[in-house]
């Protein structure tokens, strides 16, 4: 396995130097320690060119030359997305902040489905109460409906309560997630998903 590398500072490497790698990557005259030291170098290379290059190489025929190529494909996103500063920081966590938010709001989404469909049943079984209510029954029947119809009404309040306040939980989350990602600054960050984040992690996040 060719020798491990330090990071590289993007400042040293021009469009000169990603177009040689990728002539070299793709050469079949190129050796397997050549592809390996390249791919050790863009592995170590925080910058979108190294990544889309590993990328592309991966689904070469001699992909497989490089047996730890997955691993150099993950360390160098690893690198790539790491933040560099303050500004950095701040908007990688801002932006697990509005991952961690898009899971709750699909949690709520759910919640809403279910309430819909208990105020359904609900509904089935009061308009079932109210017309049974006109038949002929005996006393204590009717008196018996008059109650379970108190009650089912009681219920179906409590439910649509549920559901307006979620839904309205929803509609400010929403908000407070739109905000959040418009304030994120940082290029690179900006058309992530949440699991391109599964490997960053910081002191105190759980």
């Amino acid at each position: 396995m060719t020798e491990h590398k330090d990071i590289q500072d993007p400042k040293k490497f021009s469009e000169v130097h990603y177009k040689y790698f990728e002539a070299k990557l793709f050469s079949t005259k190129t050796s397997t320690e050549e592809l390996e030291d390249i791919c050790m170098t863009l592995a170590h290379l925080p910058t979108k060119e190294a990544q889309d290059l590993l990328e592309k190489f991966k689904q070469s025929e001699r992909a497989k030359e490089v047996v730890w190529l997955e691993c150099a494909i993950d360390e160098g996103k690893h690198w790539y997305l790491s933040p560099t500063n303050d500004k950095e920081e701040r908007d990688m966590i801002a932006l697990k902040l509005y991952f961690r938010k898009e899971d709750e709001i699909v949690e709520l989404m759910g919640k809403c489905q279910i309430y819909e469909f208990r105020l359904q049943q609900y509904n089935i079984e009061l308009d079932a109460l109210t017309k049974l209510q006109k038949e002929k029954l005996s006393v204590s029947e009717k008196e018996d409906i008059k109650y379970r119809i108190l009650a089912l009404k009681d219920i179906i309040a409590i439910e649509q309560n549920k559901l307006e306040e979620t839904n309205f939980n929803i509609e400010m989350m929403e908000k407070i997630n739109k905000k959040i990602k418009k304030n994120l600054t940082t290029e690179r960050y900006q058309n992530l998903e949440s699991w391109d984040l599964a490997e960053i992690h910081f002191d105190g996040e759980e």
